[in-house]
This record gives structure tokens, sequence and C-alpha cells, in this order.
């Protein structure tokens, strides 16, 4: 399904292509050239910044027209540059054109400031189209204006109309841009007969001022925000919809002229479900022998419900190529399970629908199921708008239970999630009229288990470097995420190469593997198992007699330190995990253990967990750490705890043995 683009949070990067004829800017009359003492001004108070947008602003408006309702958007935008830099980065502006969002009119302009203190208004642009790339088949595109000749202090007014031929996928908006915004406008206008609803979501929505008027039989919705700073992208977050500040509006129902009944669009998620159930409800209810005679041969001889959709999902997942269709409505609804079947690709709704058809045909309660990935922080009931999800699974109703299987992750075994989907609600497609929700669990830590073990000594060659060997095992989603990556370059020898390197890692950047052997199962658990051989170059500090090791060769957690400088997100991990590493290491003869770090521990309440222990038998020295990660976000109250916490793990990960020679 189409993770719909958000114009406002857009970049624009990768190959420029040539804008289709089909799209013609026209003529238009710009708003007068900008005030000079307002430009004064920001350039002043925004000296350290790039660029600033003087105005943000989108119109909605709803009409009645031949009968119906229709919706449009007007984008109103104008961008001062501002150091001696912008005129090379951001001489373009920029809007996105999807489906639901169809530009019918594009226009530039830019004033040049000139030395008498006027400016000069220059139309001349060029004009690019940059597809959505990916990989995906898409006709989702960014238009791109982009002007020649700028300078510092000049502006770049764009301005844009658009349809939106779906009622119930109304845009969002989010007043917010990698530039500070002077001002903020989202006006919406609808007839009195239309009740719009708006939910605000994000971080500091309190800077949107909503205010309500009703004019000539319009109710007139104004969301104004002034002096926006630019957003700051923050790491270990699923999206930036999770902070960046939002108005979500969509139209709850309405009653047309000389109708004496409302007609109810997005009320709830009921009627949500409504409107979505059009695009699945007369897929697949055609007979196809041939594919009742691919689920017959795909379940032959088995005995349970449990067996048959087992050997279903194994078909799909190893017969079927993962491809994203975002093609008009293609985007959004399923393919026929026979079309899917013959061209063995297609995207997630794609293999939902063939999952679902060879479910039936084998006598199983299957189902089309939405979901929202964890980009999108939204849930059925809050927002009862089709972008809640951008996900279809196959829902599997066995032994009063409900499993889901999703096709799109070849490595995942029968019964699991993807880890992007853990507590996320799922939107069941039962019949016409009946739906139900249900919320994918979220795996406990101790089945995503990953167990390490390093057995190190001096090297005899030179006893600066240390060899050793590894050994890792991966349980959970750690084996199923890896082995979907490793598939991916397991047929080129140096791809490989560089993944191993890259999951063995230790120690230093001079860690090189020597050789390795890895085990992927393709059946059950899909548990992966690696060992090798490697070197760490100039790893043991000699002082004297003394040689000083550090053997803390992975340090799990020393990177979790959480910038806070106007954070607004909390921290997230894709899944909870129980780590375990063991590392070994010889001690030289005629050496002896004069120093041994103490062992100790840590916690930030139940959230994460560690332990150290370090123990010798004269012989040998063993470390042993175990790490626990029970949840899958520190919210912003934690932060300061957190990295007090941190920082006492990374001392301890400071430690060395000594050993000094007899």
């Amino acid at each position: 399904m189409p993770n719909k683009n958000i114009k406002s949070i857009s970049t624009v990067a990768g190959i420029f292509l040539a804008l289709p004829l089909m799209l013609v800017a026209s003529k238009v009359t710009f708003a007068q050239e900008p005030d000079t003492a307002v430009i004064a001004r920001t350039l002043k108070q925004y000296k350290n910044e790039n660029a600033v947008f003087l105005n943000y602003k989108e119109k909605l408006e709803i009409k009645y027209e031949d009968g119906e309702l229709t919706a449009t958007s007007t984008i109103d935008n104008e961008r001062l540059l501002i150091s001696d830099l912008s005129p090379v980065f951001d001489h373009y502006d920029h809007v996105s054109e999807n489906y639901f969002d169809q530009i019918t009119q594009l226009n530039a302009v830019a004033y040049i400031p000139q030395s008498n203190g006027t400016f000069k208004q220059v139309k001349k642009y060029h004009m690019f189209s940059q597809g959505a790339g990916g990989g995906s088949i898409s006709d989702a595109s960014h238009y791109i204006t982009s002007f020649t000749g700028l300078t510092k202090g000049s502006v770049i007014k764009l301005t844009a109309t658009e349809a939106h031929p779906d009622l119930t996928a109304l845009p969002i908006f989010i007043p917010a841009d990698r530039y500070p915004i002077l001002h903020a406008e989202y006006e919406v206008v609808v007839p009195k007969y239309v009740d719009m609803k708006f939910v605000m979501k994000g971080e500091n929505t309190a800077w949107i001022k909503k205010t309500t008027e009703e004019k000539n039989g319009n109710i007139i919705y104004h969301f104004t925000s002034d002096n926006v700073p630019g957003y700051k992208p923050f790491e270990r977050v699923p999206s930036a919809l999770y902070y960046l500040p939002q108005v979500v509006g969509y139209i709850s129902s309405f009653r047309l002229p000389g109708k004496t009944k409302d007609s109810l669009l997005l009320s709830d998620a009921a009627h949500l479900y409504k409107s979505q159930y059009k695009y699945i409800g007369n897929l697949n209810i055609k007979q196809d022998t041939a594919l009742q005679n691919l689920a017959d041969k795909i379940t032959k001889g088995d005995k349970t419900q449990r067996q048959k959709a087992e050997h279903i999902y194994d078909w799909v997942q190893k017969n079927l190529h993962y491809k994203a269709f975002e093609i008009g409505l293609g985007g959004w609804i399923p393919r026929e399970a026979d079309t899917v079947c013959k061209k063995k690709y297609g995207d997630c709704k794609d293999m939902s629908s063939l999952l679902m058809q060879l479910g039936r045909m084998a006598g199983l309660e299957t189902y089309f199921a939405w979901i929202g990935t964890s980009e999108k922080p939204y849930t059925f009931e809050e927002t009862p708008i089709p972008f809640v999800s951008n996900h279809m699974i196959c829902a599997l109703k066995l032994n009063g239970e409900w499993l889901f299987m999703d096709g799109t992750h070849s490595n995942l075994p029968f019964g699991e999630n993807r880890d992007d989907i853990q507590g996320k609600e799922a939107m069941i497609a039962i019949d016409k009229d009946t739906y139900k929700i249900v919320t994918i669990p979220t795996v406990v830590a101790e089945k995503n288990l990953t167990i390490d073990s390093t057995v190190i000594h001096i090297s005899n060659s030179n006893d600066a470097d240390v060899e050793g060997r590894v050994h890792t095992r991966f349980v959970g989603y750690q084996a199923w995420n890896n082995g979907l990556a490793l598939s991916y370059v397991a047929k080129d020898k140096d791809d490989l190469e560089k993944a191993m390197t890259k999951l063995t890692t230790r120690g230093s950047d001079k860690y090189l593997l020597d050789k390795y052997n890895i085990d992927v199962s393709d059946k059950g658990n899909k548990d992966i198992n690696i060992t090798g051989d490697f070197t760490i170059g100039g790893y043991v500090n000699k002082a004297g007699k003394n040689y000083i090791v550090n053997l803390n060769v992975l340090r799990h957690f020393g990177n979790d330190y959480i910038d806070t400088t106007d954070r607004l997100a909390p921290w997230y991990h894709d899944y909870k995990y129980t780590r375990k590493e063991v590392v070994v290491f010889d001690i030289p003869a005629n050496s002896k253990v004069t120093y041994l770090p103490k062992n100790a521990t840590g916690k930030l309440d139940d959230m994460w967990s560690y332990s150290i222990n370090y123990k010798t038998d004269g012989k040998r020295i063993i470390l042993t750490k175990e790490y626990k990660l029970n949840t899958l976000f520190i919210d912003k109250q934690h932060f300061i705890a957190n990295n007090k916490a941190i920082n006492e793990l990374n001392q301890h990960y400071k430690e060395s043995v000594v050993l000094t020679t007899k």
C-alpha cells in the first residue's frame, strides 16, 4: 500500500527527469514584490540560517458541484534565501503529487534584490519531475521549479493547485520544514452542512492556533503558527510524524442539499472500514481451476489446518518477489490472486491477495487486513482515515486465534510478524459489514536472543596483535532480519564477505575476518549460526613487563547516549531482545593476572539492564556479559537517567585486564 508523500517534509534528491508535457505552468498574477523592511528584519534575525519561509500556506476547499462534493487545495509558499550559499543549494522549490493529490496548476516566480532597494521579478525557471524511485513502480512525483542567477536576499514564491479525487484521503497539513517559518497558515473552507473533524498530532501542537468563522454559507477553519523553528531530524525515531506538529482533517459526515439524511463518511472506524471495503469486496470471487489445483498441490497430504497454512505461506515466500506498486488506485487496491500468481511478483496487497485466496481454496479462514507500520503514529479510532495504514497482510483465524501472514518478508517464520508492526492495529475485513481490529503482539525480549562467544589469545608472531575465533548465534528478529539481508548478497562473494565482517566485527577498526562459516536455516525458527577466525592488529598495549588488554571487544548499549538537545521524540528500538556474550582470553605462558576489573551491573528501571562479570582460573580470563532490552522506546522523562546509566556503562568498558610477565 502507498505510504503517502507529505509534501511539507519531502526531500528533493536523485536524478531529475523531464516534466511530463501534460502539466503546464499557466500565467498567474503574483502578489506584490516582497516587503523590504520584512526582508531586512528577517535577514538579521535569521542570519545563521540558509533560508526562511516568509509564508507557508495551504487552503483546502470543499465545494458542492454538479451534485457532489469536490475537494481542492491551493499551496502558496514564499522562501527567503539568507546565506551566501543558499543560492547554490536552495535555488529551487517543489511540490509532490500522487493519486490522492493531483496537481492541476503549478507556478513559480523569483524576486532578486537590486542595488537600488527594489526587486527584479524573474518568472523564467526550469521545471523537472523526479519519480518516486526506490525500485518501486509509481506515478508519485516531485515537481521541481529551479531558478538560476539568484543571490542572497532573493525570494522564491511557489503556488500550486491540487485536486483530491477521494474525499476520504484529504491532505495532512504539517506546518514545519527544515527551515524556520515566519508564518504558517492552513485554511479549510467547507459548506455548513459538512461536518469536519480535526486531530492534532505530533509535538508542540500548542504552536498551532485554531479559529472558526461562518461566512457565506461556509464554515472556515483557520490554523496558524508563527515563528516556527526549523525542524531537526532525530535519530532512532520510526518517522518524523512522531514529532512534527500536524493537523489531520477529515470529513465525518455531510448532508447534501435536498437530502433528509446525513451521509456518514469517516465518522468512526466502522465508516472508515466501509469506505475501504469497496476496494476489496469484489476481489477473488471468480472460480479459478488453475489456482485451485495449485492450492491442492501445495497442501497435498496435510492433516491439519496449520500445516496447510504453513505450506501456503512457505510457497508464497519462496515463489513471489516483492515489487512496490503505487500507480493511481493500484497503490491501494490488491490485484486478483490469479494475476499475482502468474506474474510471480507483487506488493504487500498482492501477496495478501494470493495468500488469502490460496488459503480459502484450502479451506482456511483467511482475510485481508490493513495495518500501519511503525512509521504511522495513528490509530483507527483516533484518526479514522485511510492513511492510518500503509501496509496490508493476510489474517488467518486458526483454532480461535488470529495469526498473520506477511509475504513481504521472505525469511519470517510462519506465525511471526515483522518487527515494524509490533503493537500496531490490524483492521481485518471479515465481510461487507463485519470487521475486527486486532493488536499485533509485541515479542518478548527472551525470544529475540543473541549468544556471542569470543576466544582470543595474543598472537605468537606479534605480541601487539590478538588472534581469535568467534561464534555467534542469532534467534528471533536478529536471525530473521539478518537472514533476509544476507539473502540479497549471498551470490556475491565480496558482498557476502563484507556483510559477514560487519556482523562479526569486534575490538577495533583493525579487525580482520580471516575465514568464516555461516549456517542459515530456512526452516523452523530460522536461526543463524556464524563461526569465524579473526585477527585484531595492535590491540594489545605493552608497558614494560605488562600487557594491557581490554576484553570488551563488543560494547553493547555504548552508543545509546541520547542527545537531548531540542529532542521532541522518545528514543525508539526496533524490538525487545536479550544478548549474552562470553569472552575467553588465554593467558600467555610465564604471565599472571595482576589486575582484574570489578564486576558491575546497571539498569534503567525495567527498560534495560546489563551485567558484567570477570573471573580467572590462572590459565584463562572469562568475561561474561548479559544485556536485556525490555522496551520499544525510552520516553523523554527517562532521558537523563538513561544517559547517566550509559555513562556508567561506558566507564566499565574502559577497564582492561593487566598481565605481568614473570
